[in-house]
């Protein structure tokens, strides 16, 4: 916080009252912080799946074929005019703040049922997920906490195939949203008490500078100087009473039984809510939330429940279950989105949440019957502080070939055989927050995704 600048700005308040004028506690309040609380600051959220979204027909063949459920039918390489598809229409509520991206390409390309090594990460699978380095760049009000890691469903069967890495560590996901409330939470609670000693610092100067007018002043201008005095005591008497964020106001998740596909959209639901009011509260600032994980066993009863969705995704079960699993899969981002639009932004409260936030949404395969990562799905959605380049209130289609820098031996008929390595989307996605991945080999960022970025 610039100190020196809300000095002056609360001696101008007091200036234009003629420290005469009474001026409520919000007021005095606003006048000594509002340099922290109206700068908008970004936050991230991954949103990852298994088992593809289903970018290539029902009868896509052995490599696919690029006309699937997922991809937008769109009537150029950059444009707003496109139709998304039976999957990708999900997302149709969001569609104006959304961004498509077509041409990317994930690992190696066809390593079944092991896109999790690389999804979030470098080429090499060898480095610090994207999320985490984000998470160093820009915390919250606890740094301890990092990225927050919500795993809804990952690894309940005690396979961990996860996407969030520090360096060649792989994280565990919380698959539990009270426990998740719980870390998160209690950890605020403490550092919450370090910052109320803050908050109280923040009017040190404002004291210091009425210490200075009062010494200047005398008479009837001193005495109402020494009303402003004491309410400036009882800001900082109700600040000290307060966990900041004034707006801020946790609510721990209904519990329910997390390894059952009887509570399975219950659960999720949890997840949402509990990343969202970390990221409202101001304790986090990144998150990733892992659905799952890749061969995913555990049924999603709205579609079916005679197969698992990773049957699901091979086709096995006919096209119902197989453009139904994928359709959940995507629904489950826009509610994720609805429950980030319904909190205020900590930063901008006259904002809400998702107008500050970018939602970065892929799965860790493009489709889950030839188990390939080629013209992989990739959508980023949210007001994201202005940065994403989203269109005109149309949303965006952008094929990035033009800008690929890899090539794979079959591509698809559709969108060919050149493609954008997806670390190169991550240094890109790293850019626009102000830092740099430290990934070997190409690491240019990728033009015409955000406003920040060439």
């Amino acid at each position: 916080m610039d100190i020196l600048k809300n000095r002056r700005r609360f001696l101008a308040g007091l200036t234009a009252a003629g420290v005469l004028a009474p001026l409520s506690l919000y007021g005095l309040a606003r006048m000594a912080v509002s340099g922290e609380t109206q700068a908008p600051h970004l936050k991230v959220v991954f949103f990852v799946t298994p088992d593809g979204l289903a970018v290539d027909s029902f009868t896509g063949g052995a490599f696919g074929d690029g006309r699937g459920l997922w991809h937008p039918d769109a009537q150029g390489d950059d444009t707003g005019d496109f139709t998304l598809g039976e999957v990708s229409r999900e997302l149709e509520a969001y569609r104006h703040q959304s961004l498509y991206l077509r041409g990317t390409i994930l690992g190696p390309a066809n390593v079944g049922h092991s896109g999790w090594k690389w999804v979030l990460r470098d080429s090499a699978e060898s480095k610090t997920s994207i999320d985490n380095l984000l998470a160093a760049a820009m915390p919250g009000t606890d740094p301890s906490l990092g990225a927050v890691f919500a795993g809804p469903h990952a690894g309940i069967d005690g396979t961990h195939w996860d996407v969030s890495w520090i360096d060649n560590r792989m994280r565990i996901p919380q698959n539990d949203p009270g426990l998740l409330f719980e870390s998160i939470f209690r950890s605020a609670a403490r550092s919450g008490r370090g910052q109320q000693v803050r908050s109280k610092d923040v009017f040190a100067p404002v004291f210091a500078d009425i210490q200075d007018l009062n010494a200047r002043l005398a008479g009837s201008q001193r005495e109402k100087l020494a009303t402003h005095l004491d309410a400036v005591n009882k800001v900082v008497k109700d600040l000290e009473d307060t966990r900041p964020p004034l707006e801020c106001d946790p609510q721990r998740p209904e519990h329910n039984p997390i390894n059952s596909a009887e509570f399975r959209n219950q659960v999720q639901a949890a997840h949402h809510q509990v990343v969202a009011t970390a990221l409202a509260c101001g304790v986090v600032r990144v998150a990733t939330i892992q659905v799952g994980r890749s061969a995913e066993s555990l049924n999603i009863l709205d579609v079916t429940n005679d197969m698992n969705p990773h049957d699901c995704a091979h086709r096995y079960t006919g096209e119902g279950p197989w453009k139904g699993t994928r359709q959940w899969y995507t629904r489950q981002v826009k509610l994720f989105l609805d429950e980030l639009a319904k909190h205020a932004d900590p930063d901008v409260p006259s904002d809400n949440l998702l107008q500050h936030t970018l939602v970065v949404f892929t799965s860790e395969m493009a489709d889950g019957a030839p188990e390939h990562m080629i013209d992989m799905p990739l959508v980023m959605l949210g007001g994201a502080s202005g940065l994403l380049k989203s269109g005109d209130g149309q949303g965006r289609y952008l094929k990035i070939t033009g800008q690929a820098d890899r090539d794979h031996h079959t591509g698809n008929p559709v969108i060919g055989k050149r493609f954008v390595d997806m670390q190169r989307i991550w240094a890109t996605v790293g850019k626009a927050a102000g830092i740099e991945v430290p990934y070997a080999g190409n690491i240019a960022p990728v033009s015409g995704i955000f406003s920040n970025v060439g």
